[in-house]
This record gives structure tokens, sequence and C-alpha cells, in this order.
């Protein structure tokens, strides 16, 4: 008897057929699989490249700002297999310069001979670059760009901003000036010692503008009292006298100066005196000259502040204050020049005071110092924190420095804690010129600096708190540094660097 086969065969056919659709079904996961796989680890590579550039980008600033402005290259990840990328940052290029509104103009005579201070914007750029292909392919490669903007800033200086080490030997002298005139009719010189050096500003005089020496009268130890009553404006080039002008006591500090509009001219001038009292002198609309000076009439120096008798024998901080229209002016008092101490010298005290003009200052705070504590630097404000320096003597010529770290609005100790420390308990007298900031230095991530004492890691972490939100912070810090009295660097400020990021084209 015959068996039918065609079931056999039907079925045998449609599991074949089933077999086929399901090894299809497999193959196409697999190279779905395979692609899925393929396109996760570009992306990966990808964002290891981009990480890679944009961290390129902030060593190229963190090396530029320290003074090294060649290109670099590094290489990431050399010990893990596959995982290599190499990073070349390009040098760190100025390509713009502009005034600068809100530098700080007490630093304007210190780095006056680098060029003053500016807002200079520096290129910048890396590329971060996978291992070659198997495939031959070009291997794959990310780039980030940058254009920073520094300020303050020495104007043309590609070096590291440190006056010791990169200014250039002292020139032969443009002009000199003297002035051995009788003016106020007391049988002395009107001009005395100069105690401090002079502001070089830009003023509008005349038909035009001129770079002009601005300058206390000095100090004359026989007459205390006769000499240096005066505020003079000499031109640079030609060493003519330009402007002078009367004040109630001698003039030993430098005069700071304020630029309110950003067009790189002086509009006001400050100028403290021995008997405590702060004048301010409009400079803003441009003076006619008759027979070679400023006009009798114009630029006549006006009293804003008294400190009750106390010297001002260094320049005040001058920081503008856009939401109140007015300027902060930050100063402290010294010891009387000259003759014996008294039996009771009397304490010092600091002030921060608000000028909107042409009324008188008006005090914001002040801070009283220990008895016989003096300023003895001029005072450094920036990014909210004020910070200066004070002598206490404790013997003939001989005493303690202290480094006072503030908030520039309210005087309140930065990050808590105490206001001020003890930097050197055995120091001797400082000079006039003493702390100054000379020197400027970047601390990055992988190559930090001198260590931070606690006090100021919390000084940096609430100035950091303080900054705009839309400040990233990559972990770079900026040193603000003077030379110390032992010839060691000696720190008067550790800011964080705030990078914000800016679409320039989506607006």
């Amino acid at each position: 008897m015959k068996r039918s086969t065609s079931p056999q065969g039907s079925s045998t056919l449609l599991v074949t057929l089933i077999l086929l659709l399901l090894s299809g079904s497999c193959l196409a996961l697999l190279m779905a699989t395979q692609t899925g796989m393929l396109v996760a680890a570009q992306q990966k590579v990808q964002v290891r490249l981009l990480a890679a550039a944009d961290g390129g980008v902030e060593l190229g600033v963190a090396r530029g700002m320290a003074g090294a402005v060649d290109p670099t290259a590094r290489t990431l990840g050399g010990g893990a297999p596959g995982a290599e990328v190499v990073v070349e940052v390009s040098g760190f290029v100025p390509a713009a310069s502009a005034p600068c509104r809100l530098c700080m103009t007490n630093l304007e005579g210190t780095l006056g001979s680098m060029g003053g201070l500016r807002r200079v914007s520096h290129v910048v750029s890396a590329t971060a670059s996978a291992p070659s292909r198997s495939d031959g392919l070009p291997p794959p490669r990310r780039s980030v760009s940058a254009v920073v903007d520094l300020t303050p800033w020495p104007a043309g200086s590609r070096d590291r901003w440190d006056l010791a080490a990169t200014a250039p030997p002292r020139p032969d002298p443009l002009s000199s000036f003297v002035d051995p005139s009788d003016d106020d009719g007391n049988g002395a010189p009107d001009l005395g010692e100069p105690l401090s050096p002079p502001a070089i500003v830009r003023l509008n005089m005349g038909e035009g503008d001129r770079l002009a020496a601005v300058f206390g009268g000095g100090y004359d130890r026989t007459r205390p009292a006769e000499v240096g009553n005066w505020l003079y404006i000499v031109g640079v080039e030609s060493g003519a006298l330009l402007y002078k002008r009367r004040l109630d006591a001698p003039a030993t500090a430098t005069p700071a100066a304020a630029d309110l509009d950003g067009d790189g001219t002086a509009d006001r001038l400050y100028a403290g005196t021995l008997a405590g009292s702060l004048y301010r002198v409009d400079v803003s609309a441009g003076a006619p000259l008759a027979g070679g000076r400023v006009a009798a009439s114009a630029w006549a120096p006006r009293r804003v502040f008294e400190t009750g008798g106390l010297p001002i024998r260094h320049p005040p901080a001058v920081v503008p204050a856009p939401e109140t229209g007015a300027l902060l002016l930050a100063f402290g008092t010294g010891a009387p020049l000259g003759g014996s101490p008294p039996e009771e010298p009397a304490a010092g005290r600091f002030f921060v005071i608000a000028d909107k003009g042409p009324a008188p200052a008006e005090a914001a705070w002040s801070l009283a110092l220990d008895r016989a504590e003096e300023l003895a630097s001029p005072p450094l404000a920036v990014a909210g924190l004020l910070t200066f320096l004070t002598f206490r003597p404790s013997g003939p010529d001989v005493g303690e420095l202290r480094r006072y770290s503030l908030r520039l609005r309210s005087g309140e100790a930065v990050g808590g804690g105490s206001r001020a420390f003890v930097v050197d308990a055995g120091a001797p007298r400082p000079a006039t010129d003493f702390g100054s900031p000379t020197r400027i230095d970047v601390d990055h991530p992988g190559r930090y600096g001198v260590p931070l004492s606690p006090g100021e890691e919390r000084e940096v972490e609430a100035l950091r708190a303080a900054m705009p939100r839309r400040c990233r912070f990559g972990g770079s810090r900026v040193r603000l540094e003077a030379e110390g009295l032992s010839g060691a660097p000696l720190r008067l400020a550790v800011l964080p660097v705030c990078h914000v990021e800016v679409d320039w084209f989506g607006g």
C-alpha cells in the first residue's frame, strides 16, 4: 500500500522557510546591533575628544596667563590601549585691546612702565585627535576655539606679569622737573622730597590728550608744614609745568585716577594729604591752556572727605559702583611723618566712602585699627575683595605686619573668621612704596603653586560663591603678589578664575 508524501514535503518546506526567516532576522538584528555599537563607540570617542579639546583651551588660557605663550601638545590616556588622545594647543595670542573701565585704577601708576592696564582680548584654540583608524579613514578630530578677555591686563605684554622679571632697563629720562618757587610766600620752596612715584595718566587739555605725571608736593622734614602743600601736573615728554594748585597740607601719596567713560583719559583725580583731607579734582571737561598752563578757573581741587586729622599716606583704591552711580574709594591712615613719636599714638582707621560728585563723598563704612596700627600698603580692591597690609610697631623700627581680607561693600571678613592675620611678627618698618602688586601668577589643576592656608581656601570659596551664576569654574586661580620685606614673594590675594561662556552666533 502506498503512503502519501505530500504532507511531509509541505512540512519540510515550511520549516525551511521559517528557518530562513529566523536566520535573516537574526542577521539583521546582529547587523543593527553592530551598527549601534559602532555609533555608540564613535559618539563616546567624539565626547572624549570634545572634552579633551575643551580642557586644552583651559590649559592654553592658564599657560598664557602664566607667561607661556608658545604652542604645546599633550598626550592623554597613553597607558590605556585605544584610549590615547593627542591635544594640540595653540599659542595665547593677543588680538585686540580696549580701554578697561573696571580696572583697578590704583594700579595704573605701578604698571605704567608696562603700558598701563587695559582689556586685552586673546585668541586660543585646541584640537584633540584619536589614533589612526585601521580602515584607512582620517582619525576623528574635534576643535574648540575661544576668545578670552583679560581684565585688567598689561597692554601689549606677552610676558609674565612680573615687574621685577620683565621690566626693561631704565631708560634715560625723557624730562625732568624742578620747582624752586615760593608761591605761598612762606619763605620755603613749594616742592619737597618726593616719597611716592607719580601717577602717569592721559588728560584732556588744550587741543587734545596729553600724557602727564600727577604728583603731590612731597615732604621736607625740616619744614613739615611749609613744603609740599601742592598738587602738580607736569607733561611727561616736555617736563613743562601744566598745573599747580594749593592743598591744606603736604601730599606725599601717589594720586589716584578714575576713567568713568572708558575713553582712556582720566575723569577724576584723588589726592590725600598729611592733614587727613581727601581731595577730588574733576578733569572730565577738557581744560583750556593759558600761557602753557591749565587756566586758573579750571580743575579746582575740592575737599570731599576728612579723616579727623589722621594722615593719608597711600593712594586710595577706586572702584566703580554702577548700580549707585558712585565711585567707591578705599583708603587708610598712617602715622605722622618726622619728629619723635607721640607718647599716646592714635589708633589708625580704614575708610570706604562713596563719591557721586560734585557733593562731598558719603561714608560707607570704616574700621578702627589697633592703637598705633597704621596702613602699610596701598589697598587693593578686586572681585569684591578688599585687602591691605598694616604695621603695628612693637619696638624701635620693628613691629607686626598684618594682612586684612575684607568684603569691599561691608567690611566683613571674607570667608568668616578673623578680618586679619599676622604675616610677620618681627618685621622692620616698611618703606612708603611697600606692598604694591608687582606680579600675577596662575594656578591651574595639575600645576598648583604654593599651597594655600585654610583661611585662604575659605576666602577663595567665598569669592566664588559671590560671583555671577554664569561663571564656570575649572579650578584655576590667580595669585596677586608683591615683593616681601625679605625679598620673597608676599601673597596679597588669591582669586578664583571665572569662565563665562558666550554664544557668539545665538546672541
